[in-house]
């Protein structure tokens, strides 16, 4: 018994030269370093890169060719006029260069629509980098807010067995003046010896809550570290300003509503492809030629050639199935972005009722709690002078334990509540 006594206060000690974490210091270094934001953070830089005018066919191409040959093949011509003409290995050359410009002038709007869909495509790597750092916020507050519970279990776990060990000394000194039986010694070692049980289970849980909280900040997994000593008290929410809140700005939402914004722009795309097609093109070159045998010793050309180039498609196979196709996804998007607020409505109602139960438990809990650690120290007092059973003095014992405990779980269900209201309505950050 004294080993685990000693123990258990030897690992309680341990984190108290640790640095001390705030919550809002988690957030920032979890904003920083997790995986999963860095990750969200390229791809939303991505598709900002990717919504350029170019990439939509908005721009030009500008090429410059250039080209040089030489043709030593034997050659035989015949005219019509009965001259023949025969040379073997004679020699032809031809050297050319340009600056080429093409540009596509009208595609039946696809190069428009083909933009829209890349801002929306931009926007909704927004709205999932915005996605991702709430997740992490939430994930990070809740993890931190649970092991402030836990190290507060902790210390009234151990503020329970101060109580067993005050007992068992009142125990031990009445055996040895003839007040207290073997049976009642045996008892008290035997309650302190589970108490002490749950500790060990406790400092268990609190320091896997740590571990996974260094995880969730990108961090060693064995970094010390202290946390606030209170849950801090969940704000009083209003339901009607919530939803409002989330109909408007919850990212989930925000992300169907831009997905049907991209269908749409899709069908346009390819409704473009059935529609005439006019190109400009202009270069400026220069080419000679020469050669040993033919109609011209040497021909040369330098100068600028431009023009237009209309196409009108007759038949595009497969095109038509393609608009309906698209038709069709944007259908679905349209069905998707109508579950995803059902869904919203669905989870905003739920947690609301979960966050105004704890409300009402921390309430009762606070109030109930001064009479419960009253009552335990007149029971405490009472065991000392004989008017209160051992059974009387557990029975109150664990009964605050388990109040002190109600109270803890109440405040950080209202705070974990309060944050996924939040999370919902998207101001979460």
């Amino acid at each position: 018994m004294r080993r685990i006594t000693i123990a258990i206060t030897i690992a309680l000690a341990l984190p108290s030269a640790a640095q001390q974490l705030t919550a809002d210091e988690a957030v920032r270094i979890s904003l920083e370093n997790n995986y999963g934001v860095r990750i969200a953070r390229n791809a939303a830089e991505q598709a900002k890169l990717a919504n350029n005018p170019g990439a939509a066919g908005m721009l030009p191409s500008v090429d410059l060719n250039g080209g040089y040959s030489v043709d030593n093949a034997g050659t035989t011509q015949e005219f019509f006029t009965g001259e023949k003409r025969e040379a073997d290995n004679a020699n032809a050359q031809v050297i050319n260069g340009e600056v080429e410009l093409n540009w596509t002038l009208f595609d039946g709007l696809s190069m428009f629509a083909a933009k829209d869909r890349l801002e929306a495509l931009e926007r909704i790597g927004e709205i999932q980098l915005r996605q991702e750092l709430e997740r992490t916020t939430y994930s990070v507050l809740s993890a931190y807010f649970l092991l402030v519970q836990l190290e507060k279990a902790v210390q009234v776990q151990r503020e329970g067995m101060q109580t067993s060990r005050d007992r068992l000394r009142i125990v031990e000194m009445g055996e040895r003046i003839g007040s207290s039986s073997g049976l009642d010694l045996v008892q008290a070692r035997l309650d302190l010896s589970a108490d002490s049980a749950q500790m060990l289970n406790l400092m268990q849980r609190t320091a896997t809550s740590r571990t996974a909280l260094n995880k969730l900040l990108a961090r060693d997994p064995g970094t010390a570290f202290e946390v606030d000593t209170v849950i801090p008290l969940a704000e009083q929410l209003d339901l009607a300003t919530v939803r409002k809140a989330a109909m408007d700005a919850n990212t989930a939402l925000q992300q169907a509503r831009e997905e049907r914004v991209v269908a749409d722009l899709s069908v346009k795309e390819l409704r473009g492809i059935l529609l005439p097609q006019l190109d400009g093109f202009a270069n400026y070159g220069y080419l000679r030629s020469t050669s040993e045998v033919g109609f011209l010793k040497s021909s040369q050309r330098l100068g600028p050639q431009y023009g237009l180039t209309l196409s009108i498609p007759l038949f595009h196979g497969g095109a038509v199935k393609a608009v309906k196709q698209a038709k069709l996804t944007g259908e679905q998007a349209d069905l998707s972005m109508q579950q995803v607020q059902l869904e919203l409505e669905r989870e905003l109602l739920d947690t609301w009722e979960q966050y105004g139960n704890a409300m009402q438990r921390v309430s009762l809990e606070e109030a109930n709690l001064g009479g419960s650690r009253m009552q335990m120290q007149v029971a405490l007092e009472s065991y000392r002078i004989g008017v209160t059973t051992a059974v009387q003095l557990r029975d109150v014992q664990q009964s605050v334990v388990a109040a002190e405990n109600r109270l803890l779980t109440a405040q950080f269900e209202a705070k974990v509540a309060e944050l996924q209201l939040k999370w919902l309505a998207g101001n979460l950050l």
